[in-house]
């Protein structure tokens, strides 16, 4: 566990880079940070095949929903087939640790289900005509771009470690390639 200087109770710093439980198990911290980065390429994947005329129709929504949601649920069903197919796994585990268990792999796996949320709130403000076609694009793609951007606070936070400035310059380099190859795409074909 790190030695880290804890700001004020309460403080906007401490909610978002300090989680309130502690650091996680390096287990549960790996699992968690897959689903997180997994789930984000996912939804970055579905916001660059989708174009203004599924943004005006509403299928870009659909695509962005529909591809996070079979993707947590793909996974989830994965680990129910793994922790079954090999019972010696948690054989030696107590019902309620191994329902404990299942229930932590059920949370890890929560970030690919969030990972569309973002962008396909801006999606459905460019169906609702809120926002023009190609800025509701551009700014669904920013989605999991900033969430590409945070995963190094993000690895920090469930580590129980203090993000540097190092960190922080880290992810808004990422942010910034991430950003452009997203502003490519958009103007080169749409």
């Amino acid at each position: 566990m790190s030695s880290m200087v804890s700001p004020r109770p309460g403080s906007v710093r401490r909610r978002f880079l300090d989680r309130a439980a502690g650091p996680l198990s390096p287990e549960r911290a790996s699992a968690r940070l897959s689903a997180y980065i997994y789930g984000t390429l996912l939804a970055l994947a579905a916001v660059v095949v989708v174009g203004p005329a599924a943004i005006e129709n509403g299928s870009a929504v659909l695509v962005v929903l529909g591809t996070t949601a079979t993707t947590f649920l793909a996974h989830v069903f994965a680990e129910i087939v793994a922790g079954h197919s090999i019972p010696e796994a948690t054989a030696h585990l107590e019902e309620p640790m191994r329902r404990r268990l299942a229930l932590e792999e059920l949370r890890d796996a929560v970030p690919i289900a969030s990972a569309g949320a973002f962008p396909a709130f801006f999606l459905a403000l460019g169906w609702l005509d809120v926002l023009n076609p190609t800025w509701a694009l551009v700014l669904a793609g920013a989605g999991p771009i900033l969430r590409m951007a945070l995963l190094e606070i993000m690895i920090q936070r469930v580590r129980g470690q203090r993000a540097t400035l190092r960190v922080l310059l880290g992810g808004i380099a990422t942010a910034v390639v991430a950003a452009a190859i997203v502003a490519v795409k958009v103007i080169l074909t749409h």
